[in-house]
């Protein structure tokens, strides 16, 4: 009978703790090092089975506009990713990935959620899946020239 003390505490100590969410991270998130250009957030998605590039932009262009209807002077654009087939060499767009950039001026305020940013990033989620996320600091010299 001891046995089952023994499992409800190895669960208990291998269970994982519940996720924080976006808010409690960033709260608790210690403080970015000075960025004297613009951060630059990089991200590629992968076109889900039910998405397409078309969804996609389209959920680019809902982006786009959140942050301008909200006065910020982000620059926010999707480039796509060239693949070469190994056999003959020849490249073309991918139809499954892309890949965003968000640059923004460093020290500003934090968007506020609201019902408009719900809604693009639920055609994101609807269309694709973030595969991989990279933050840096771009200097002014490489900053869109709307930054500058």
């Amino acid at each position: 009978m001891r046995i089952l003390p023994v499992v409800a505490a190895f669960t208990l100590l291998v269970m994982p703790l519940a996720p924080k969410s976006h808010a409690q991270m960033a709260a608790s998130a210690p403080p970015m090092p000075a960025c004297d250009g613009v951060l630059s957030i990089i991200r590629v998605s992968e076109i889900t089975p039910t998405g397409s590039m078309d969804k996609f932009m389209a959920a680019l262009a809902a982006h786009q506009q959140w942050y301008a209807s909200h006065g910020y002077p982000d620059v926010i654009f999707a480039a796509r990713v060239l693949m070469r087939d190994p056999q003959s060499g020849a490249f073309s767009y991918s139809d499954k990935q892309v890949m965003t950039y968000h640059y923004q001026k460093p020290g500003g305020s934090s968007p506020v959620h609201d019902a408009g940013w719900d809604a693009y990033v639920k055609l994101y989620n609807d269309t694709s899946t973030i595969k991989e996320t990279s933050l840096s600091c771009v200097p002014m010299a490489g900053a869109p020239a709307s930054m500058k």
